[in-house]
């Protein structure tokens, strides 16, 4: 039994590395309600003719107390239609995505330095990993593994409360939420339960 656990939250950890490259959201270029306020204080410019026509680009200065980002909004054309977990950081850190990134923020009521913030991304796949090789190695001390099932359990419900209740039609493209992080939250749900489990029989190794 403590086998077949410990391999299902190896199991999980592939989910996760799988789910890291599957897409994670799929873009939409309908008119979200955030794009209606961007082409009210940019006159003179149609944003949304890219929806029908190429268009221009729209030159847009964003203000956030004392900072000021100044920039091009990238064509329509140009925003992909899916963006997966490993795309991330290079797309958020793209020199014509910074005003566009702002926007979100500004939009979303956040203010964070999205570009180097990015990166933590990287953490879903390897938090997943660094359970798994403690539930392996050091799965013979029961804290251990409460320990890493509190976490992915932490992590899991946090994700799936951020999806469940984040307003995705106010962003400054209306997105849908893709199966790759769908999915690696469901790893982590995984991961999650085969600790817990394996914690109540305690640990991966049977006690004399």
């Amino acid at each position: 039994m403590r086998q077949l656990l410990t391999a299902l939250v190896w199991v999980g950890v592939g989910a996760a590395a799988v789910g890291f490259v599957l897409p994670w959201a799929f873009v939409d270029l309908r008119e979200p309600s955030a794009i209606k306020q961007l082409r009210e204080s940019v006159p003179g410019q149609d944003l949304l003719g890219g929806l029908t026509k190429r268009v221009g680009k729209v030159t847009a200065e964003i203000r956030r107390g004392a900072e000021t980002v100044t920039g091009e909004l990238p064509d329509l054309d140009d925003i992909p239609r899916q963006v997966s977990g490993v795309q991330i950081p290079q797309m958020a850190n793209q020199k014509n995505a910074k005003v566009a990134m702002a926007l979100i923020e500004l939009f979303m009521g956040e203010q964070q330095h999205i570009g180097a913030k990015s990166y933590a991304v990287y953490l879903l796949p390897g938090i997943a990993l660094l359970c798994a090789l403690l539930v392996t190695f050091l799965g013979g001390a029961r804290g251990v593994v409460i320990g890493a099932a509190v976490v992915c359990a932490a992590v899991a419900g946090a994700g799936f409360w951020k999806l469940l209740t984040t307003n995705t039609q106010a962003l400054f493209i209306a997105i849908t939420i893709g199966p790759g992080l769908w999915l690696s939250l469901w790893a982590y749900a995984g991961i999650a339960a085969a600790s817990g489990l394996l914690a109540v029989l305690g640990g991966t190794k049977a006690r004399a």
